[in-house]
């Protein structure tokens, strides 16, 4: 009977074990199907990641805003410290800009601290711990700001070519502002260094002059030796060259003899082009001695005896034109071409008047070449007397060619002009065989400077079938080319003038002459090459004197560099002097390095 009764007592604790278990099983299974509360636990990590990214957002703003603040405060010290007029001590303008500013512990390491006579460079790095809100969650306490800083005052090494008109519309007269002098005739200067003016008419010259000498001085301060050079470009309707550069090209023979046979004034004919003389040293005597020779001098091609055998005796005559005509094509690229032969400009008058003529400026008289060696190319010059004799020299010329002048302007800041300009030992020593440099030459910045007063004009020249006889030549160059006649008295081939009513006259062109092309022609050359320009020159600024020219607006290698100054007696526009002095400090300006 006992053992009966443990036996169901067995058996109900294995029932009551099986039912708790089918209970907790059953459970266990609702409790897997059941989704109550299930957003609840993912909204818990979800809140985490948003705090944490949220939290982010913040503290990045907080570090931007701190890295911003720290690098305006590297930036002003730097450029304080970098500047030749600051009298303290660079390393105690640095440590009070970072300490007034909180930043007392902010400058990481030493500072690079070099200072000359001639320049100045400023580098430091700075960094600051801030401490975070909610990247500390991800375990970020702090985040680092850091700011790097540099600065330079001075030039480095600078290429200018200044390019002026000219033209005869420079000859008209203006009002600005004069410059007092004192009886040296050195401009006068107030307590502020500023030069002191009045009011007065001038010519369009003689304020151009005024302007560009001043701009020589800005910019051949002594501080800057042998870091500055200008090309001095003239224009009008050619760019005069002179016989240094001239002499160094291939150029077509500028002589002929009365039996037609081409000769040269200055060198020997090779294939048909005039090929570059060579300097000689001479001995006090004259003679040609070794180079080096004790008491030798160098003697330039130009003032060697002319040889003039291949003439046979005949008369000869030379056309003392040092301009050269360029082709359409090279309008199209910076790279000189120092390898082909370029054509002389005809020695010709296409202004004189014919005999008789007699309207006021019947003195006009004037030949598409400056006839004034002044009046050529200076390469490469950092002599400021030099310049300043050369823009003294200028004269009011003949038509406008601002295509020619800007291509010159840039051909002289071009490498490919550095082997022929090394041939030429005249130029100065401290550019000779260096300039110009590489336009990837990062211790070097090129500038084109480019004026007008007007805007390009289209011209006439001789066609070579009237001008490859003895003949030709001497007869254009001894009568103009309105009023000039065939040798062979065809008057056919005769100029002529015909005045109207109202007392104009004008020449009708005949078939001696032909046009050098239309003007929208030769702003397109200026255009090319000025986008050439624009990609490779460190600026290009454009003046243009009183008048809207949207071609030289172009041309300015950006918006900021196109000027326009006064002649209208406008208040609102700045007058040349101004626009020079603008430029010039932003050349030499003070400046943050990259």
């Amino acid at each position: 009977m006992l053992k009966f009764k443990n036996r169901e007592n067995k058996l109900k604790k294995l029932q009551q074990a099986r039912r708790a278990y089918v209970e907790q099983l059953a459970f266990i299974r609702q409790f897997r199907k059941d989704e109550d509360g299930g957003l609840i636990v993912l909204t818990l990590l979800l809140l985490i990641s948003m705090l944490v990214v949220g939290g982010m957002a913040v503290d990045f703003m907080r570090f931007e805003a701190e890295r911003t603040k720290l690098q305006s405060v590297s930036d002003r010290a730097v450029l304080a410290a970098a500047n030749l007029n600051q009298e303290r001590d660079a390393g105690s303008v640095l440590t009070d800009f970072f300490t007034a500013e909180g930043y007392a512990n902010a400058i990481v390491g030493t500072p690079f601290i070099e200072k000359t006579a001639s320049g100045s460079e400023i580098r430091l790095a700075s960094a600051i711990e801030m401490d975070t809100f909610y990247l500390r969650l991800i375990g970020m306490d702090t985040l680092t700001a850091p700011a790097n800083a540099s600065a330079v005052e001075g030039t480095g090494n600078v290429e200018v070519s200044l390019v002026l008109d000219i033209s005869g519309s420079m000859g008209r007269s203006m009002t600005g502002q004069v410059y007092r002098r004192d009886a040296n005739g050195v401009p006068i200067r107030d307590a502020e260094g500023n030069i002191e003016t009045f009011e007065g008419t001038r010519t369009r010259m003689f304020f151009l002059q005024q302007a560009a000498k001043q701009f020589v001085e800005d910019l051949l301060l002594p501080e800057y030796e042998d870091r500055v050079s200008i090309n001095l470009i003239a224009y009008s309707q050619h760019v005069r060259l002179r016989n240094d550069l001239y002499m160094a090209l291939r150029t077509t023979p500028d002589s002929m003899n009365a039996n037609n046979v081409l000769g040269s004034s200055f060198g020997a004919i090779e294939d048909g082009y005039a090929a570059p003389p060579s300097y000689i040293w001479v001995d006090a005597e004259g003679n040609e001695v070794p180079a080096g020779t004790v008491g030798a001098t160098l003697q330039a091609p130009w003032d060697q005896p002319v040889n003039v055998e291949w003439a046979g005796g005949f008369d000869v005559y030379t056309n003392p034109s040092r301009c050269i005509v360029f082709e359409d094509d090279e309008y199209e690229t910076l790279t000189f071409d120092v390898n082909r032969v370029y054509q002389q400009v005809e020695w010709v008058d296409f202004y004189k008047r014919p005999v008789g003529w007699t309207p006021s400026d019947a003195s006009f008289e004037r030949e598409p070449c400056s006839p004034e060696e002044s009046h050529g190319i200076i390469l490469m010059s950092q002599d400021v007397d030099e310049l300043h004799a050369a823009i003294d020299s200028f004269y009011p010329t003949e038509n406008t060619s601002i295509h020619r002048g800007m291509k010159w302007g840039v051909s002289l800041l071009d490498p490919s002009m550095r082997d022929l300009i090394d041939r030429i030992p005249t130029v100065d020593d401290a550019f000779r065989g260096r300039r110009p440099a590489d336009y990837n030459d990062r211790t070097t910045s090129k500038y084109v400077v480019i004026m007008t007063d007007g805007e390009t004009v289209s011209s006439d020249r001789i066609k070579s079938e009237y001008y490859d006889e003895y003949d030709e030549r001497k007869g254009l160059s001894e009568t103009a080319a309105n009023y000039y006649p065939r040798i062979d008295d065809d008057s056919s081939t005769n100029a002529s003038y015909g005045c109207y009513s109202n007392g104009v006259c004008v020449w009708f062109d005949n078939n001696i002459t032909e046009s050098i092309g239309s003007v929208a022609d030769l702003n397109e050359k200026l255009s090319d090459i000025c986008e050439l320009a624009g990609d490779q020159v460190t600026e290009v600024y454009t003046i243009s004197m009183g008048l809207f020219n949207e071609t030289m607006t172009d041309c300015a290698s950006k918006e900021g560099n196109a000027f326009r100054s006064t002649i209208t007696n406008d208040p609102g526009e700045p007058g040349l002097d101004e626009i020079f002095r603008k430029i010039a400090e932003q050349i030499t300006a003070l400046r943050l390095a990259l």
